[in-house]
C-alpha cells in the first residue's frame, strides 16, 4: 500500500511540477539534499529518487547530473556499490562537456567517488583511470586543489600496485605544483606519503629532510610534537627510519610511542614488530620473543578483522537490482539463485578458515624456528663472551674455558640443523649478516675500488662462519687446496657479493674471478660447469 501511495505522489509530481516556478522549487529541494552531503548528514535513496525522475524529464543535463550523483551517494552509504557505480556512471553520461556552463567541478566530483568506490574494491588499476578523469575535470573547472588533491590520490593506487617509482614521482610532483601554487601545507602532507618508500629504499638523506618538512609544515603535529589522533601509523615510519639508521634508542621511542597511542590492531602489530627488531638488534633475546609473540597475536586479529572486511566487500558487490528483475519475472529461480550464492559464500567462509588455520600454523613453525636460532646464536655469542673474559687468567680457568667451548660445538651443531632443514632461517642468518657493521664496510670498499685491510677480512670471516657454521666446516675442510685469492673469493661470493664488485676489493680482473671460480667447481665439487654453477653450490652451504 505504501509503495502504491508513493508511486502516486511520484506520478502526480511530474505530471504537475511542469512550470519554472516548480523546476526552481526542485532544484532548491536538491541543492538542500546536495548541502546535507557536503555537511555529511545523512539522506536516504527514497530522499534522492523523486528528484531524479523529475529531472530526468525536466532538468537540465547539471541537474541531471547532479541528481544521479546523490543516488549515488546514498546507494553508497548504504554499502551497495554495484548501484552507486551505476548512478554515477549515469551522472557522467548525463553531463555536456560540449556546453559552456557544463559544470565540471561536479563533474570531477562523480569521478572522484568512481575512484574511491575502484580503491575499496582493490581494483587499483581501475582506480588510477577515474583519479586522472577527475583531476582532468577539476583542471577544466579551473579549481586548482581539487585537481592537485585528485592527482594526490594516485600515490595509493601506485602504492597497492607495487610500483614505488611512479608512488615517488607522483608524490614529488605533486609537491611542486602545490608549492606552486601556494598550498604549502597540502604539500607537506603529501612528503608523508614517501616516507616509507624512502625509508625502504635506504634514501635515508632524502626520508630525513622529509621528516622534517613533515613534523613542522603539514599541521597534523601539536606542539609537543604528538600526531593528530588517527595517525599514529607516523610513528612506526618514524621508528623505521631510526631502525634502518641504526639509532636504536629512537627506534624504540617512537615504537613504544605508537604502542602506546594507537589502539587499532594495525598500530599494535606494526609497534611489536618494530619493537621486536630493535631488540633483535641490541640481542635481547627475551624481549624480542616477548614482543613477537604480541605482534603475531595482533596479526591473528588483523586477519579477522580483514576478513570480515572482504565478506562485506563481497556482499556490497551483489548485483541487487538484477535480482530485484528476476526476483519479479521468476520467484522460483531466483531463490534458487540465492540458495546457490549462499552457498559459495559458505564455500568461501570455509576456504578462508582453512586458509587462516594453515597461515597461522606455517607461522607458528616459522617462529617457533626463529626462536630457536635467535636462542641458539645468543648462547653462542654469550659463551664466546664468557670465554674471552676468562682467558685473562687461562690456567685457574681451563675446565669452564672447556666446558664453554663445549657449549659453542653443541649450539653450532644446532644452528646447522636448522639452517638445512628450514629455508625460512636461511633469510634470518642472511638478514644478521649484513646487518654488521663490517658487511657494510666490504659494500662501500666494492663500491670505491678499495681493498680490504688484514683485520677486515677477519671481520667478515668471523660473521661469515658466525652465521654459517656448515659452510665453516666445508671452507676449513678445503682450505689446503686453495691460495689466498681463491680462498677470499670463496667467502666474498657465499656472502653475495658480485663478481664485479670481487674483483675490485681483491684488484683482479672480473675475467680473473670468472676463471678462478670455474677451476674451483673442480676442486671444490669434483664438478664440470660454469662460474655460475659454482656460485649456486657455494651457497647451498650453511
Amino acid at each position: 500500500m505504501k509503495k502504491l501511495v508513493a508511486l502516486f505522489v511520484l506520478l502526480l509530481t511530474l505530471a504537475c511540477c511542469t512550470t519554472e516556478a516548480d523546476r526552481t522549487r526542485m532544484r532548491a529541494g536538491l541543492d538542500s539534499i546536495n548541502q546535507r552531503n557536503r555537511n555529511d548528514q545523512p539522506f536516504t535513496v527514497q530522499d534522492v529518487e523523486p528528484y531524479v525522475q523529475f529531472f530526468d524529464h525536466h532538468g537540465t543535463s547539471n541537474d541531471r547530473l547532479l541528481a544521479h550523483y546523490l543516488l549515488g551517494r546514498a546507494y553508497h552509504e548504504q554499502g551497495e556499490a554495484p548501484m552507486a557505480l551505476e548512478c554515477y556512471q549515469k551522472a557522467a553520461e548525463c553531463a555536456d562537456t560540449t556546453s559552456n556552463d557544463c559544470d565540471y567541478k561536479q563533474l570531477c566530483r562523480v569521478y572522484a567517488q568512481m575512484a574511491q568506490i575502484y580503491y575499496e574494491q582493490g581494483l587499483y588499476r581501475e582506480q588510477l583511470v577515474f583519479q586522472r578523469l577527475a583531476s582532468k575535470h577539476a583542471w577544466k573547472s579551473k579549481d586548482t586543489l581539487a585537481a592537485l588533491m585528485s592527482y594526490t590520490q594516485e600515490n595509493e593506487a601506485y602504492r597497492n600496485l607495487n610500483m614505488p617509482d611512479s608512488l615517488l614521482y607522483i608524490c614529488e610532483r605533486v609537491c611542486q605544483l602545490y608549492r606552486k601554487y601556494g598550498y604549502a601545507r597540502y604539500a607537506a602532507q603529501t612528503t608523508g606519503y614517501t616516507l616509507r618508500t624512502l625509508i625502504l629504499r635506504k634514501e635515508f638523506d632524502k626520508a630525513r629532510k622529509n621528516l622534517q618538512i613533515y613534523e613542522s609544515e603539514s599541521g597534523y603535529f601539536d606542539s609537543l610534537g604528538n600526531i593528530q589522533k588517527g595517525r599514529e601509523i607516523y610513528y612506526r615510519i618514524k621508528g623505521l627510519y631510526y631502525l634502518h639508521t641504526n639509532v636504536l634508542d629512537s627506534a624504540e621511542y617512537y615504537f613504544r610511542k605508537e604502542l602506546r597511542d594507537g589502539r587499532d590492531f594495525n598500530n599494535q602489530n606494526a609497534a611489536a614488530m618494530g619493537l621486536a627488531f630493535v631488540y633483535k638488534e641490541k640481542h635481547q633475546a627475551d624481549s624480542v620473543a616477548k614482543y613477537s609473540l604480541y605482534a603475531y597475536a595482533m596479526n591473528d586479529s588483523l586477519y579477522a578483522h580483514k576478513t570480515t572486511k572482504d565478506v562485506e566487500r563481497i556482499q556490497a558487490m551483489y548485483d541487487y537490482t538484477r535480482h530485484q528483475e528476476i526476483a519479479h519475472q521468476e520467484q522460483k529461480k531466483a531463490n534458487r539463485r540465492i540458495v546457490i550464492i549462499w552457498v559459495c559464500v559458505g564455500i568461501i567462509i570455509v576456504i578462508c578458515l582453512l586458509t587462516f588455520i594453515v597461515i597461522r600454523e606455517l607461522a607458528r613453525k616459522r617462529k617457533t624456528v626463529e626462536e630457536k636460532y635467535l636462542q641458539s646464536r645468543s648462547a653462542i655469542e654469550q659463551a664466546r663472551s664468557d670465554i674471552s673474559k676468562l682467558r685473562k687468567n687461562e690456567v685457574d680457568n681451563k675446565e669452564l674455558i672447556s666446558e664453554k667451548e663445549r657449549i659453542i660445538r653443541e649450539q653450532e651443531t644446532v644452528l646447522k640443523a636448522l639452517l638445512q632443514r628450514h629455508t625460512n632461517s636461511h633469510s634470518l642468518a642472511e638478514r644478521q649478516l649484513k646487518a654488521t657493521v663490517i658487511y657494510e664496510k666490504f659494500e662501500q670498499l666494492s663500491i670505491v675500488g678499495q681493498k680490504p685491510t688484514n683485520a677486515e677480512w677477519e671481520q667478515i670471516e668471523e660473521q661469515l662462519f658466525r652465521c654459517y657454521p656448515g659452510f665453516k666446516d666445508f671452507i676449513s675442510k678445503n682450505e689446503y687446496q686453495l691460495n689466498e685469492k681463491e680462498y677470499k673469493t670463496c667467502l666474498l661470493v657465499r656472502i653475495g657479493f658480485k663478481p664485479q664488485m670481487i674483483s675490485h676489493m681483491l684488484e683482479v680482473t672480473p675475467s680473473y674471478i670468472s676463471n678462478i671460480r670455474t677451476e674451483m667447481l673442480q676442486k671444490l665439487f669434483s664438478l664440470s660447469g660454469n662460474s655460475k654453477v659454482f656460485d649456486k653450490m657455494l651457497k647451498e652451504i650453511y
